[in-house]
């Protein structure tokens, strides 16, 4: 695992996670011109960054790995928890936990939902499509539509290209077999959920979070896939992430 920051660490402080098969970089340094009055960071996970291209034999322990870093090397504190899928699902799991401190919490499609038996076949089908567009192969669009998002090709560009076989299936084990903590129902700080109207499984983690939550505030993109307002809207999606950090109004859309 490896923490890369940017700008002057006396700001607040935003660190951010991100989704799996891709990079902290493809995931987010487009939002970095926008938001350089923070400390930002960002966590590179094992199995996901050339520094250190070490398969992710364990999520659980990148998760350790995490929270170690914000109680060791930033006073157990962070400002702002930034999430994208995987990552999201990371970010509940670390305040859930409650040995850090977040002031806000972004959720961008968050999977926390028990996949049951349909685990092992969205395991494979994301194997199948990375695979696929490692090769410099193009991804039937019938598959990506009805996975993705109809029209959504932001994720293609999002894959990093050395992602292992073994990487994906040791965090797929534990994205989609995810039970939420009781102990999430501890966590008072406001939260901020983000989905693509056309994502399937972070409406139904936005739905089951809410249980344990009840301040949290939800945005849905009408018309947009996973990773989609991310990856096309970086511009847009670092004023509304200022909107929420910075205490102004942010009011409930669907």
């Amino acid at each position: 695992m490896n923490f890369i920051t940017y700008g002057d660490k006396n700001n607040k402080s935003l660190l951010f996670i991100h989704g799996l098969a891709s990079t902290a970089d493809l995931c987010f340094k487009p939002l970095l011109p926008y938001l350089q009055n923070y400390y930002v960071i960002f966590c590179e996970l094992d199995g996901h960054c050339e520094s250190k291209p070490n398969d992710m034999l364990s999520l659980e322990k990148s998760i350790d790995g995490i929270e170690d870093y914000i109680l060791n090397e930033m006073g157990r504190s962070v400002y702002g928890l930034c999430g994208f899928s995987m990552g999201a699902t990371i970010a509940v799991e670390l305040i859930a936990r409650g040995n850090i401190s977040a002031k806000k919490v972004l959720l961008d499609a968050a999977i926390t939902v028990e996949m049951g038996l349909m685990a092992l076949p969205y395991t494979w089908a994301f194997i199948a499509g990375t695979s696929i567009i490692k090769s410099g192969r193009s991804i039937p669009k019938v598959f990506l539509d009805k996975i993705m998002g109809k029209g959504n090709h932001s994720l293609v560009e999002m894959v990093y290209p050395q992602i292992s076989k073994k990487t994906i299936q040791n965090a797929c084990k534990y994205i989609y077999h995810y039970k939420i903590s009781e102990n999430l129902r501890n966590f008072s700080n406001p939260v901020l959920f983000w989905r693509g109207s056309e994502e399937p499984i972070p409406a139904k983690g936005e739905r089951k979070i809410k249980e344990y939550l009840p301040q949290i505030t939800s945005e849905v993109f009408e018309g947009m896939g996973h990773g989609q307002f991310l990856h096309e809207r970086p511009k847009e999606y670092a004023e509304k992430l200022k909107i929420f950090l910075e205490n102004k109004e942010y009011k409930l859309i669907y």
